[in-house]
């Protein structure tokens, strides 16, 4: 039997993924531990955050710990398939990308045989950011899903009747971070440029202060104070558990991606397509190859006119038909599909280090 490391504590991918390893019959051990077992304990070890290996934030700036990390994976790499899932061009707290966080990235992933792109996108990305890795080793894959949240569904009417809804109100969602306060004043604008007077905004995101100067802060804050008086919207709270975040899926029509500036790939997108909900998003990054057009709408980035227009857009909708298509959509997705397509190339790195074949 293939033995697999599922080499993250991370809750946010490994369940769905995991669940995805046993279903093809592979002996599956979860956790950032199983690095530390022998070396011959696992033929295949499939890595997300190189961040997590060294303790997240300021980790991957500290040359002891990247040193130990790098090691490591050096002693893996002789004996199992290492395969990685890219998430982020360097962590999310660094801003530079010629810093030491981003030699320690290309260094992770040099030693990693199957580099795995949830876009093409990315994969340019990370050939103009890190020229050095072998692009033969390099593939975009499909679009991940959240398969292991679905048995928290109640549908939904339900949902809807538990946040006080109407069965026909458009609703929109917004939760996960909102990393700048620009992000949420674009949100703050847009939604009041919004001319449906029955449309409904599930906020369950707050903004992040963080690098923002004292009196531009109590600015914002009056500006949000006021802004929230809007009867529109509703607020279920800010750290919903699974159930409640499933809620929130099932009940809104679309999600809000109030996004300034690039990233590699946006968790929100199949969260939101694992449930058929639609996705609003900035044209930008990854979005125009992931999100199919017109059962979801891309905005001008930055733009909250534009937003504003999106949403509206959306909301003429037949919302029965957007998320009979996304969920549609959903049938190339997930990561049962994903294993299907990497497991040849996994088969051909492990002939090609001399390994035994996995099964």
């Amino acid at each position: 039997m293939t033995r697999v490391l599922m080499c993250s504590n991370d809750l946010t991918f490994a369940p769905a993924l995991t669940q995805a390893y046993q279903a093809r019959g592979y002996d599956v051990t979860v956790g950032l531990d199983g690095l530390d077992a022998q070396p011959d304990a696992y033929d295949v070890v499939h890595l997300h955050w190189p961040e997590e290996l060294v303790g997240w934030r300021s980790g991957a700036s500290d040359p002891a710990r990247t040193r130990a990390a790098l090691e490591k994976l050096d002693r893996w790499r002789a004996h199992a398939v290492l395969v990685a899932t890219v998430h982020n061009l360097v962590p999310h707290n660094t801003e530079r990308i010629d810093g030491p966080e981003a030699a320690y990235f290309r260094d992770f992933y040099e030693r990693i045989d199957l580099i795995c792109h949830y876009s093409g996108y990315s994969r340019r990305r990370y050939a103009e950011v890190y020229p050095s890795l072998d692009a033969g080793k390099q593939v975009v894959q499909p679009l991940n899903s959240f398969a292991h949240l679905l048995p928290l569904g109640t549908g939904r009417a339900a949902a809807r009747q538990a946040l006080g809804l109407g069965p026909d109100e458009p609703v929109f969602a917004v939760f996960g971070a909102l990393r700048k306060q620009a992000e949420a004043a674009l949100l703050q604008k847009a939604w009041s440029n919004v001319k449906r007077r029955d449309a409904r905004l599930l906020l369950a995101s707050r903004p992040n202060w963080a690098g923002v100067g004292r009196l531009e802060r109590i600015i914002g804050k009056v500006r949000r104070k006021l802004w929230l008086r809007d009867p529109r919207i509703v607020q279920p709270g800010f750290h919903p558990d699974d159930a409640g975040l499933v809620r929130l899926l099932e009940a809104a029509d679309a999600v809000l991606v109030p996004r300034l500036g690039q990233h590699l790939n946006s968790g929100l997108v199949p969260l939101a397509f694992t449930f058929g909900t639609a996705v609003i998003a900035p044209d930008n990054g990854p979005n125009g190859e992931i999100i199919p057009l017109p059962a979801n709408e891309l905005y001008a980035p930055g733009d909250a006119t534009a937003f504003a227009r999106a949403i509206e857009r959306q909301a003429a909708k037949p919302a029965d038909e957007t998320r009979a298509a996304n969920l549609a959509h959903m049938t190339r997705m997930g990561w049962g599909n994903i294993l299907d397509f990497l497991w040849p190339r996994v088969i051909e790195a492990a002939k090609a280090k001399g390994l035994p074949a996995p099964s």
